[in-house]
């Protein structure tokens, strides 16, 4: 067997994980729907700085969409390699002709899919509760940028699998790494409402130039090429995070 022909076999193994996943529906679908329904709540409101505006139902919807999918994928997908990983199956991959890449590549497929369909549905769920995002043939360019988002959550998600003994280790570190992502980096507060100092620091957090492209294709019609330095942040992010996932957790246990 060809290793793409191995790849493919993992990635629609992983899909029919991902479809019976009761968490990662609830994480990526039942969690935003409720979302969508408290952001409803504060669509008469918007954001103003500088001689700039925006409404908050706009913001919010783009921001959270994105950041909700990346949040969403890596908490299901940390509770499953967190079991891996205490249950021995690490040691049975092992012995098996199965690469850490086409594990990997495997397990981006379906949830980048997966992420994609979910934020296309939060962003038309958010025009029909008020907000203004063009939704058209720009999705194409939001393909990619999604791919990244993906990729840099299961980073997140092996490297604390990896540095944690315990599932419950896992999930308590899950959620203090995660909190912050949503103060931080531009998803619910503008950017430009930080102080100057901590604004220019934000640019450099993972997703915050992920989400700051999306946004500035699906609220204002820009092509993906005018975001090539928070491509670049992005792409650097997931480097480092996969180096750092491979070193900290192993298949031999």
């Amino acid at each position: 067997m060809t290793a793409l022909a191995g790849t493919l076999r993992l990635a629609g193994a992983s899909s029919r994980q991902v479809v019976r996943s009761s968490e990662l529906w609830a994480t990526m679908l039942l969690f935003p729907g409720a979302l969508l329904a408290i952001l409803w709540l504060f669509s008469e409101l918007q954001f103003e700085f500088g001689q700039q505006g925006v409404t908050i139902m706009d913001f919010w919807v783009t921001g959270l969409g994105v950041l909700g999918v990346a949040l969403g994928n890596g908490h299901a997908f940390l509770a499953t390699i967190s079991t891996w990983k205490a249950g021995g199956v690490l040691k049975r991959i092992s012995v098996t002709p199965i690469t850490s890449g086409q594990l990997i590549v495997g397990e981006v497929i379906p949830r980048a899919i997966l992420g994609m369909v979910t934020l296309i549905l939060f962003l038309a769920a958010g025009n029909a509760l008020g907000a203004d995002i063009t939704l058209g043939p720009n999705l194409l360019e939001v393909l990619p940028v999604m791919v990244m988002v993906t990729f840099t959550g299961l980073g997140v998600a092996f490297t604390v699998a990896g540095i944690t003994k315990t599932a419950q280790n896992a999930n308590a570190m899950d959620t203090a790494v995660n909190w912050p992502l949503y103060l931080f980096t531009g998803a619910l507060f503008p950017l430009a409402a930080f102080p100057h100092w901590l604004g220019q620091l934000a640019q450099f957090i993972p997703y915050t130039g992920l989400i700051t492209t999306v946004r500035g294709i699906v609220l204002h019609g820009r092509p993906l090429t005018d975001f090539g330095p928070e491509l670049a942040i992005g792409a650097v992010w997931i480097t480092v995070l996969m180096v750092t996932a491979k070193r900290v957790y192993r298949f031999v246990k």
